[in-house]
């Protein structure tokens, strides 16, 4: 039975577990698509793929001062996002562990969605204007600068609908791309990113029995059977990329201060028991170069 005194205080550790577990098997596809970084500063920068650009001979006496191009330097400012959920003493008498579990569970399926819906949000909005990164540009444009100090630019987006063919075609082209300080940028496209309808055809394209490529007629040997790929459900029908796994994780973050807690909180009233669920976090992106995306009509 539990005690009015000390009911609040015995639930905790039950909302606590609960929550924690639900909370991690809800965010394992943000972890593993984009990175990740804890911070302890009000804000974090980032400036993209490059460097000091290419190392000239040494003579032996006077070394180069290397003329910097310089990236476009990313802001990443979490935000802090709270709510809180009740819990009465008559309905935590009758079931302890039912009414602990259901508040552990609702607020880490709260916190965990919401943060899901923005990873998804990063690549959804990817083809809108509106939605801009340092340089300007959406996340697929094409006609992104290479850096802050020139006028080329590169493109990662076209409006070819999900084939073989296609990723074959942005792989090729990202291998044009340059660094923002002018070397050539390294990458392996191996990840593809397809909204729910492309799956059946994903299934069909990537994995062991896909050796061959099932859209030819010849039946030829298919490229790019050993790709993974991930479900974004804020694509649209047509809609879906192909990127870098390790350089996605790179330069599209999740940057937070504060990881998602429960905060238990006692109002006035001993008969009632309150759930904080807070946050303090921000996704975005540093680099379009590692990823290509299509929008097909």
């Amino acid at each position: 039975m539990l005690d009015v005194m000390t009911w609040a205080d015995d639930m905790y550790p039950l909302v606590f577990k609960r929550f924690q577990d639900r909370y991690d098997k809800r965010t394992d596809l943000v972890k593993s698509v984009i990175g990740y970084q804890g911070i302890k500063t009000l804000s974090m920068y980032d400036e993209g793929i490059g460097g000091y650009g290419y190392v000239p001979d040494y003579n032996g006496t006077l070394i180069t001062e290397l003329n910097q191009k310089r990236g476009f330097k990313t802001t990443y400012t979490p935000k802090e996002k709270a709510a809180k959920a009740t819990v009465h003493y008559k309905y935590a008498k009758v079931d302890q562990s039912g009414e602990a579990k259901k508040a552990g569970t609702k607020m880490a399926d709260s916190l965990a969605m919401t943060q899901v819906r923005d990873f998804y949000n990063i690549f959804a909005n990817g083809f809108n204007s509106a939605y801009t990164g340092a340089d300007g540009k959406s996340l697929f444009a094409n006609d992104h600068p290479i850096n802050s100090e020139s006028d080329d630019t590169f493109c990662n987006v076209g409006t070819d609908e999900f084939s073989i063919s296609a990723i074959t075609k942005a792989q090729s082209a990202a291998q044009r791309f340059v660094t923002f300080d002018g070397l050539p940028f390294d990458c392996d496209f191996n990840l593809c990113l397809v909204s729910p309808e492309l799956e059946p055809k994903a299934k069909e394209f990537f994995g062991k029995e896909a050796r061959l490529i099932p859209e030819s007629a010849e039946n030829g040997a298919n490229p790019v059977y050993e790709m993974k790929y991930v479900v974004i459900k804020g694509f649209a029908a047509k809609q879906w990329a192909v990127g870098d796994s390790l350089l996605m994780q790179e330069y599209i973050k999740l940057v937070e201060i504060t990881a998602p807690m429960v905060i238990p909180n006692k109002p006035d009233n001993p008969l009632i028991q309150e759930y904080v669920g807070y946050m303090d976090y921000i996704m975005g992106w540093s680099d379009a170069r590692c990823i290509y995306g299509f929008n097909p009509a």
